[in-house]
């Protein structure tokens, strides 16, 4: 606990015994004017200092009830005791030194001379379950919600990095599992979800403490799982001797200031599940779920992937530093943002640029892409191929059906249907993507907009940029150095149908909130090659080959009459591959195949395709077996003989032991139960 948590325990303390008198005396008409001016102060969260408070209420007659619970924890036992002789006067000039120390040091060395005692390791369970479902009670408010950009890309990433994929609506979230079923997800239960992150942070970390300690005497899953059903609710007067002796020594080699504490809340993790409300036994890779939706009060069957989200914030820092943005969502009811199409004072966005994602076939450019820039709808995808040429990607007249009714009066239509009235085609300027994008960007300047081109080098790029070519440079805001005046039909499409004149009257340039990112592989067949004066007004990125992280890394693959893994496999052909000079744009990817597709054994014939007639077209006899005269030999022989002749370097794939099983699936979706 740091020096302005301390503090706050002291103050919150101060509030409970002496209540109204308290608030007066430090200058405070209200008790909320207080919580807020001192969380400003020590920089820590109002609703923290008033859950401090509560914790105290019931050792107080304030006319507050406060949570109710079995023991304080150490830190909250001290400051009751340090401070029991203390008089309102002297707990008043105490506060007040706190709050009008500008001396972090003179407040730390007060803290020393006070010794307030510090928490162990391991916080109250039942202190924090209390405290979040209290915190939901008062701040959650089941209005509609907005998700940040920053929530979706970093939840996007999570998510995908499961194999499983994600869209985003206004106000509900779309998660596809990898066998295709969808779960529909209220934006609401991502707050709900946030309420119980620090919750499930603290679970996950009592049961990998209780791991550690059973296993030193139980080294089998299935001996430490047999002990936690046994021991669950009838545990023995010895037993629980036995288990403290060893989780002090435990704690004690682990540094805890105060192991005693930590073993005890340990004991009543194992032992008393209803102090932590939870049900599933502990061995249960799901056993976080019943705990925090009995704290939420929600229904089980229908809402349980609530708790799957708070488990993926507990675990992913990224998500888990986004907590606070949700609360502070709930708290004050942000309604869902509108698009501002007109003129206004609001400042632009700026700080857009031009990017370039390269790299081997199957090192995830696309899913980069997707997590960096593509939240709904302020991206808009493109592909270029071999076909794609100015029109289609700035725009030109097209011809456009046209109806003449009955009564003689013309009127335009989709062409998707034809009910009645005389058939004509006239002609109208259709915008391409670029042109749309343009468009919203300039007119919303409040948000940031992203082109995302794949597979930018699959056409004549330079072609099919034409004059747009000149707006990719750009000063330090993002924004095209030179205009460039469009064509005659360009300009009146832009002023007479997006009322555009005021963004143009000088030229084309691209706005200071508009990407425009691309994905390239230069080692695919048939590619054209980027000049270098195109090329240099993009930044490059590249994406190496990451074998270690892929999700599927550890998904098992049969060859050679042995099971090895997926991760080990692609390393042993890339490691051949660079003995034999083959340039490492030219390596497999991880995600050459995908985590859905790795079961499936015609997946690993796109594989050996790839290396048959792409890579290795020319220099067969230097990688493949003596054996293998046709791609028809390869294929057929694949699970049953050293084709590759990498063999000697495979290990078959270890078993996964079914707890380790059960564990990894609750970091996945659940999408069966769900």
């Amino acid at each position: 606990m740091d020096a302005n948590n301390k503090i706050a325990l002291i103050i919150g303390y101060y509030f409970s015994r002496f209540n109204a008198e308290a608030f007066e005396a430090i200058g405070y008409e209200t008790q909320k004017d207080a919580f807020e001016a001192i969380s400003k102060i020590l920089k820590v969260n109002s609703n923290s200092i008033r859950n401090m408070r509560d914790e105290f209420d019931p050792y107080f007659d304030n006319g507050r009830v406060g949570f109710k619970q079995k023991k304080l924890s150490p830190s909250r036992q001290s400051v009751l005791n340090k401070f029991a002789s203390f008089t309102f006067e002297e707990m008043t000039t105490l506060v007040q030194k706190f709050l009008e120390s500008k001396n972090t040091v003179e407040s730390e060395n007060l803290l020393i001379e006070l010794s307030i005692e510090e928490d162990g390791i391991l916080r109250n369970l039942n202190e924090l379950a209390q405290e979040s479902r209290q915190k939901y009670k008062e701040e959650f408010n089941a209005t509609d919600i907005a998700l940040s950009d920053d929530f979706k890309r970093a939840f996007g990433t999570y998510i995908r990095g499961t194999g499983h994929s994600v869209d985003f609506n206004s106000t509900t979230t779309v998660v596809t599992t990898f066998n295709s079923l969808k779960i529909f997800i209220p934006n609401q239960w991502f707050v709900m979800a946030a309420f119980m992150a620090d919750y499930t942070k603290e679970l996950i970390s009592y049961k990998s403490h209780l791991e550690s300690i059973l296993t030193v005497k139980l080294q089998s899953s299935k001996l430490r799982k047999e002990y936690i059903v046994a021991i669950k609710d009838a545990i023995t007067d010895e037993q629980k001797a036995d288990f403290i002796s060893n989780a002090v020594r435990y704690f004690e080699d682990s540094g805890d200031v105060n192991p005693t504490a930590s073993a005890e809340f340990l004991l009543n993790f194992l032992s008393d599940y209803s102090w932590w409300f939870g049900s599933k036994t502990i061995d249960r890779g799901d056993f976080y779920v019943s705990p925090i939706l009995n704290l939420l009060g929600v229904v089980n069957v229908t809402q349980s992937y609530v708790a799957d989200i708070a488990y993926f914030y507990a675990t992913s820092p990224a998500l888990l530093a986004l907590v606070p943005q949700l609360k502070l969502a709930a708290a004050e009811q942000i309604s869902m943002p509108t698009i501002n199409i007109s003129l206004s004072s609001t400042s632009r966005k700026t700080g857009a640029d031009n990017y370039i994602i390269y790299g081997a076939p199957g090192t995830g450019k696309s899913r980069l892409l997707e997590d960096r820039f593509g939240t709904a709808p302020l991206t808009k995808r493109v592909v270029f191929h071999p076909e794609y040429t100015y029109f289609d990607f700035v725009g030109a007249y097209k011809p456009v059906p046209v109806y003449k009714k009955n009564s003689g009066d013309f009127e335009y239509s989709d062409g998707t249907t034809f009910n009645e009235g005389e058939p004509y085609i006239t002609y109208k300027f259709v915008p391409g993507p670029f042109i749309d994008v343009f468009v919203a960007a300039w007119k919303d300047p409040s948000n940031m907009y992203t082109l995302v081109i794949e597979e930018i080098n699959r056409a004549n790029a330079a072609a099919v940029f034409g004059e747009v070519f000149q707006l990719l440079d750009r000063n330090a805001d993002g924004e095209s150095e030179y205009a460039i005046q469009p064509s005659e039909e360009l300009r009146s499409y832009l002023i007479g149908t997006c009322e555009m004149n005021d963004f143009i009257s000088s030229g084309l340039k691209i706005p200071t909130n508009m990407n425009i990112s691309a994905s390239m592989n230069s080692a695919d067949q048939g590619v054209n090659v980027l000049d270098s004066a195109f090329k240099r007004r993009w930044k490059f990125e590249y994406i190496k080959i990451d074998i270690g992280t892929a999700v599927h890394k550890d998904a098992q693959i049969k060859y050679a009459n042995i099971d090895v893994s997926w991760g080990d496999f692609v390393s042993a052909i890339n490691d051949k591959l660079v003995k034999l000079g083959v340039d490492e744009d030219r390596l497999i990817g991880p995600y050459f195949i995908k985590p859905s597709e790795v079961s499936n054994r015609k997946a690993v014939d796109k594989l050996l395709l790839y290396l048959w007639d792409d890579v290795l077209r020319h220099r067969r006899e230097q990688f493949f077996s003596g054996d293998v005269a046709t791609f028809a030999n390869l294929v057929e022989e694949f699970q049953t003989d050293d084709v590759l002749q990498i063999s000697s370097v495979l290990k078959p794939a270890v078993a996964i032991q079914q707890s380790e099983i059960e564990d990894e699936e609750t970091s996945t979706i659940k999408s069966e139960d769900n």
